[in-house]
């Protein structure tokens, strides 16, 4: 194992981060709900899936249109009016995404930069949404790597 240094401190450069690729350690398939669809619904569809990140999408023609985390989600419901507002008003347009065939380590920058614990996974060859990938996502990899290093 060797070490690289960045902004961030050492960053532990492990043979798994260095020949896998997003597509090895995400989670396929999204969850998505309806932007018009009330944050309580979302919410309890996220506890109860067990997710931290939906996609949204628009209820017309399916298309993704967002991401919303647990943590944007709590904050919506604990606003003024949370109550009344859907998922489509507080989903994040802009979801951080890497293609499917980046390395894991550019995953680990790209959540580091954008200092986020989900990433929106987009197919290699068509750019379409095919899944997540979360920092627990890396750690169970990194986890598992130590054990045959």
């Amino acid at each position: 194992m060797h070490a690289r240094e960045d902004g961030y401190g050492v960053l532990p450069v492990t043979p798994g981060l260095e020949s896998a690729r997003v597509v090895d350690a995400m989670r396929h398939g999204l969850l998505v709900c309806p932007a018009d669809a009330d944050l309580r619904d979302a919410a309890r569809t996220m506890s109860e899936k067990h997710v931290h990140m939906v996609a949204v999408n628009d209820p017309t023609d399916g298309t993704i249109v967002g991401t919303v985390t647990d943590m944007a989600l709590l904050e919506a419901l604990l606003a003024d009016g949370g109550l009344r507002r859907t998922l489509g008003e507080v989903a994040e347009p802009n979801a951080r995404a890497i293609s499917s065939d980046k390395s894991l380590l550019a995953a680990v920058n790209a959540m580091r930069d954008f200092r986020t614990s989900h990433l929106l996974v987009r197919d290699a060859h068509n750019g379409h949404p095919v899944g997540v990938i979360s920092t627990l996502d890396l750690a169970g990899l990194l986890a598992g790597s130590e054990e045959h290093s």
